[in-house]
């Protein structure tokens, strides 16, 4: 990330419902998604207006084998929040 002060990460696994909260699942089950898309994501940050920038080729940590990329946004609120704005954003698109 290069030092970027005001940025965050956003790991697709963060709102996957398929995941467990050890995995890295960060909200609610209730409130994630199953198995969303960096599309979607920054669909959702674009929506949002946190200018996202996708990673395509990047392993989240604790799944290092798996290349599901990351979006990194703009912080203007806290990471949960975030999080959560950008689920049921997803949601939404989804019905």
């Amino acid at each position: 990330m290069n030092n970027d002060r005001g940025k965050i990460i956003i790991w697709p696994v963060y709102i996957d419902s398929n995941r467990t909260q050890a995995e890295g699942r960060r909200i609610p089950r209730g409130y994630a998604v199953s198995s969303p898309k960096l599309r979607e994501i920054s669909r959702a940050a674009g929506k949002l207006g946190l200018n996202p920038l996708v990673e395509k080729d990047k392993s989240y940590p604790k799944l290092w084998w798996e290349k599901s990329g990351r979006v990194i946004v703009d912080k203007n609120m806290s990471k949960r929040e975030i999080i959560l704005r950008i689920s049921k954003m997803i949601n939404g698109f989804r019905q």
